[in-house]
């Protein structure tokens, strides 16, 4: 049960953080042209090519107990910071990959946004947050909600960034590979899988009937 609240917060905090981070950053790629956009893509995308243990390592290195982040901090204030081998360590591994997912999908949908209604908007005297609020947000909610959903089930079953920051860990991957090869409880392990494949089957599938509802609504 712990393990099971412990990848179930991870997983909504990394989803929430991924929208709200990579949409802003997707309508911006998506509606501005300027040297050096097609660069900044690629890098941002990059994180696609990376299994979760590379992620790992690269989580060890900045923030672990000899990470550059960490040895930085102890010259400025003496004090070293180590966020790696623990939820929040994890919790920047699975928002470097996870925000690529949510660019290239966000991108895609806001390439698409009918801009007269912005246009018919900003006429009717609407403000920049109301535009946002009232026309942006709501027309790409069916791609947030869908690409949300994959965040949210890829946090949940992501193995190797988790397997390689292991150290505080408590998350489900790890508990159930912990149950079948060094306690040799295949029970539990069991248990823990099925539990692990219903969370994120609901997840995905409540994100597509989110996403078509969504779609028929702004269709109609």
């Amino acid at each position: 049960l712990q393990s099971m609240l412990h990848t179930v917060g991870l997983s909504v905090a990394v989803t929430g953080v991924s929208l709200s981070l990579a949409g802003v950053v997707g309508v911006f790629l998506a509606r501005n042209d300027f040297p050096g956009r097609s660069a900044l893509i690629s890098m941002l995308t990059f994180p696609l090519a990376f299994p979760g243990v590379v992620v790992g390592f690269m989580i060890i290195l900045l923030v672990g107990r000899q990470g550059l982040i960490g040895q930085a901090s102890k010259a400025l204030t003496g004090d070293k910071i180590v966020l790696a081998y623990s939820l929040v360590g994890l919790f920047f591994g699975y928002l470097y990959f996870s925000i690529p997912r949510v660019v290239t999908t966000v991108m895609a949908a806001a390439e698409k946004l009918d801009r007269s209604v912005e246009e018919a908007a900003r006429s009717l005297g609407a403000s920049t947050w109301q535009l946002v609020c009232d026309v942006i947000i709501p027309e790409l909610t069916p791609a947030l909600v869908s690409t949300g959903s994959i965040c949210f089930a890829t946090s949940m079953g992501a193995f190797g960034t988790a397997f390689t920051l292991a150290a505080k860990i408590d998350v489900l991957p790890i508990a159930i590979y912990t149950e079948f090869t060094l306690s040799a409880n295949i029970a539990m392990a069991s248990a823990l899988s099925i539990l692990l494949g219903v969370i994120t089957w609901l997840a995905l599938t409540l994100g597509r009937l989110v996403a078509g509802e969504q779609s028929i609504g702004a269709a109609g």
